[in-house]
This record gives C-alpha cells, structure tokens and sequence, in this order.
C-alpha cells in the first residue's frame, strides 16, 4: 500500500503529527503499523533486543531524546528487524551505516546520521508513553509514514 500523509492529514485533520524534520534511510519510502515504544538515551540495547523478535508489522518508534551523539540503529540491527517483520522503526535521533540502511526493505525515519555506536548498558524503558516534542505517542498508538512525515492516531485508519 502506497499511502500519502498529506492526504491521510487532509481527510483527518485533527491527528497530530510529529513535528521533525525526519530524513528517510530505509528502502521503504513510505509504512504504517501499530506503535512500539522504547525510551533510549544514547543507548541502542533495548533497541537491538525488541527488533530481534517479531515485529508482526509494527513499528518502533525510540525516543533518543533529539540526541546527535550516537547513532541508535545501524545496518545489522536493521537487517534483523526486516527479518522479524517490523514495518518501520522511527528514531528520534540518529542512525549509522546510510548507505546499507538504504537497501534494507524496511521504512526508516530518522533526524539524521552519525558514525559513532552507542553504549551498550542496557539503559533503556520499553512500552512506556512518549512526548514527542509536545504530541503524546503511546503503545499501541498507529503510525503513518512517508517522506512528508509521521502522522499519529489512537485508532486505525482504514
């Protein structure tokens, strides 16, 4: 399904949006799914642990909290969501490995890309309510992403 957030926007234009400016790294350029969660500062351990199960179409959306130290998602962890069926993962922070990330089949939003890998500490919360510069993102919440942006409902839009 090729969807356009412009138009979902135009015919629900009450959802809240996220307001980034995300860069597209995945080779899927546009993916929706019901939401999962993950809270994680400058640490991808939860990150690489959730995407290792099935995804059954979801996608993750990771709060780094904006930042531009480390990098949250690289090629192999990217890789292995594929596999696991996850939809998409969204990161508000940084990825690395562009130039892989962008032949992986999976839809991937990011602010931007930076070499360095994060710590592995295990820090991290999972399924916890996000706030998204000011828009409330929760477990379950649905998703709707292309290259204009990420749209968030409470409820599928059919």
């Amino acid at each position: 399904m090729i969807l356009s957030t412009p138009d979902i926007s135009d015919k629900h234009p009450d959802l809240e949006f996220l307001p980034y400016q995300f860069k597209s790294y995945g080779a899927k350029s546009s993916f929706y799914g019901q939401v999962e969660t993950i809270k994680a500062p400058d640490d991808n351990s939860k990150v690489k642990g959730i995407l290792a199960t099935p995804g059954e179409g979801r996608v993750l959306m990771v709060d780094g909290g904006e930042s531009r130290k480390v990098a949250l998602l690289g090629d192999q962890i990217a890789a292995n969501a594929h596999e696991n069926q996850w939809a998409g993962i969204i990161i508000i922070g940084c990825v690395r490995d562009v130039e892989i990330l962008n032949s992986i089949d999976i839809g991937i939003l990011a602010l931007g890309a930076v070499p360095k890998k994060s710590s592995k500490l295990d820090r991290g919360v999972i399924g916890e309510a996000l706030v998204l510069n000011g828009i409330d993102v929760k477990q379950g919440d649905w998703v709707y992403c292309d290259s204009n942006g990420a749209i968030i409902s409470q409820e599928e839009i059919k």
